[in-house]
């Protein structure tokens, strides 16, 4: 049973405190963030857009605190494995752009 205080923990152990991310009320302003918050006894975890507008087709509900915690915990790890793959992916643009580059360098410089 994952409680508040341990999600927030394991967020921040594991480095995931890097990416926006609210467990609360206080939302309305937080851009490309993962949100986790309560109303009328609900759970539901949703991302916000570069304007702070809610994804809609990211909202989750959740019946329970510990199920939304564990659910939001994935959802920040996944968040952290994709950043890493767009890193690799960027790297490896740039070196095929650098390689590219080199190659059309030395035909202008053979020519």
């Amino acid at each position: 049973m994952t409680t508040l205080e341990a999600a927030v923990a394991t967020i921040e152990a594991e480095g995931l405190d890097r990416f926006p991310y609210v467990i609360g009320d206080d939302h309305g302003s937080s851009t490309n963030a993962l949100v986790l918050t309560q109303k009328d006894g609900v759970w539901t975890s949703f991302s916000t857009n570069e304007r702070a507008g809610v994804e809609e087709t990211s909202i989750r509900t959740y019946e329970d605190l510990s199920r939304a915690l564990d659910d939001f915990l994935r959802l920040m790890r996944l968040r952290a494995d994709e950043d890493a793959l767009m890193s690799r992916i960027r790297e490896k643009n740039r070196i095929a752009h650098e390689t590219w580059q080199q190659s059309q360098n030395g035909r202008l410089d053979g020519a």
